[in-house]
């Protein structure tokens, strides 16, 4: 099948979180197994550094009563074939969606320019998709255009909607409507741009089964209850994979010392050299490590005071990097100054510290308010680090609690500061028992969620809409 993803970042151009790696690794799994893709992203500031072919498209259309115009750049040697929308007053800014503080004012537009830039290429070029494959609000409202305006132009053209996180909606205003040509009697279908892919796709799916039926109801579905069940009955969830390429001690190149399952010695080497470059106390206390946007969605609202409490007490060590809301971040350095030795915040994000605290930990802290998927939890399995993560969305379907009968992690069910310290004291009880630990730890590097198994699942998505 001819299939044009379209995206607004893309791990290896632009990555703001784990939908750049999920649109890689399916766009990539897909190519395999035979389909024709092409991806299609903004072409924002930062890649304008990125190598073009010398050749390129032009594109013309209407956009809110005003002719619009734009470039279509190929970007060269790319693994799978990747298109830039060049339109400067658009795209042309360091970040993708903000100023680092604030959203842009016209994102419904941009993203609005760039999902009819991207349909009127495909009629421009002849490229015609059998299926375009947008991801979350960014593209929603692609599908409403290939309805309303493309019918005639690809009228053998389908789309899925995938969201990997249904909290981001782009809320449309009377004013943005009006600018995007969006015109419609429901006020939910158009009350935003993640509501107009919902929708009007052939198909929607989310990035788990868990979230798929936490989003059936509020408060998961922010407002969006009723337009998930209506669409039920073409709705699903299928889990992100993980790229083991990149994410295994065995080879990763930002270990000091890379460890197998069989051979672990390396991990505690790991754990010993952070311990020293963050100036930990030596300790047989285990160590917790967290890497993680500093949001409300992943918990710390409970979490801090949890943490505060929890260490004044518990022998143990945690070290985490984050960056994100600035109120949470303050609390989390005056954590640094009341517990030296015992609790460490980097602020900021580096790829390389993110694989060598997978590797450092003995416990991963995951206690999300809501986790549509997830990945941290998947790379420590494989890290022989075991998750402690609160039992919703993809965690629950990738991590089992102690009280299963082959656990993998320790959960907790309730988003509760109360619920939290009762799980991080069964975890350090856990540490003590050796040969208990080794177990679960040994069980959880077993565990594969790669992209192989999640994309012929998508592929039987995708023959459901062949023409």
């Amino acid at each position: 099948m001819r299939v044009l993803f379209l995206c607004s970042e893309f791990e290896g151009v632009i990555k703001t979180g784990g939908l750049a790696d999920a649109c890689r690794g399916l766009a990539l799994q897909m190519q395999k197994l035979g389909h024709d893709v092409k991806v299609l992203i903004p072409r924002y500031g930062s890649l304008y550094a990125v190598p073009v072919e010398e050749s390129w498209s032009s594109v013309y259309f209407a956009l809110g009563g005003h002719a619009q115009g734009c470039a279509v750049r190929q970007v060269v040697n790319a693994e799978v074939p990747l298109l830039l929308i060049e339109h400067h007053d658009y795209f042309g800014r360091p970040r993708p969606y903000d100023d680092g503080q604030q959203a842009y004012a016209d994102n419904a537009l941009r993203f609005a320019f760039f999902c009819k830039a991207a349909l009127q290429f495909c009629v421009d070029t002849g490229w015609i998709p059998d299926l375009i494959h947008g991801h979350d609000w960014q593209t929603g409202i692609a599908a409403y255009y290939l309805k309303q305006y493309y019918q005639q132009a690809l009228p053998g053209t389908k789309m899925l909607f995938t969201i990997h996180n249904g909290a981001y909606q782009q809320a449309l205003s009377a004013q943005d409507r009006a600018q995007t040509e969006v015109y419609s009697s429901d006020s939910i279908a158009c009350s935003s741009m993640l509501a107009l892919g919902l929708a009007h796709a052939d198909k929607v799916n989310t990035v788990s089964k868990g979230y798929a039926s936490e989003l059936l109801s509020e408060p998961a579905a922010n407002g969006l209850a009723a337009l998930y069940q209506s669409r039920l009955a073409d709705f699903s969830g299928i889990l992100n994979g993980c790229d083991y390429e990149q994410w295994d001690p065995a080879t990763d190149i930002y270990l000091s010392s890379n460890y197998s399952q069989s051979e672990l010695e390396g991990k505690q080497a790991c754990k010993e050299r952070m311990r020293q470059r963050y100036h930990l106390e030596l300790s047989t206390a285990p160590l917790f490590v967290l890497v993680s946007r500093i949001t409300e969605q992943k918990g710390f609202a409970y979490l801090l005071p949890a943490l505060e409490q929890w260490l004044s007490d518990a022998d143990a060590q945690v070290l985490m990097m984050g960056t994100g809301d600035q109120m949470y971040a303050g609390r989390l350095r005056a954590l640094n100054e009341k517990f030296p030795g015992r609790f460490v915040f980097v602020e900021g994000f580096d790829e390389a510290l993110s694989h060598q605290l997978e590797a450092a930990g003995d416990f991963f802290l995951m206690p999300s308010l809501f986790e549509p998927c997830g990945l941290n939890q998947i790379y420590s399995l494989r890290y022989g680090t075991v998750p402690l993560v609160r039992l919703t969305g993809g965690l629950k379907d990738t991590v089992r609690d102690l009280t299963d009968s082959e656990p993998t992690g320790v959960g907790f069910v309730e988003p509760t500061m109360q619920a939290l310290q009762e799980a991080l004291n069964r975890a350090v009880t856990l540490y003590q028992q050796k040969t208990l630990y080794k177990e679960i730890q040994q069980r959880g590097m077993q565990q594969r969620f790669g992209w192989a198994e999640s994309a012929l699942q998508y592929q039987m998505l995708y023959q459901q809409l062949k023409p």
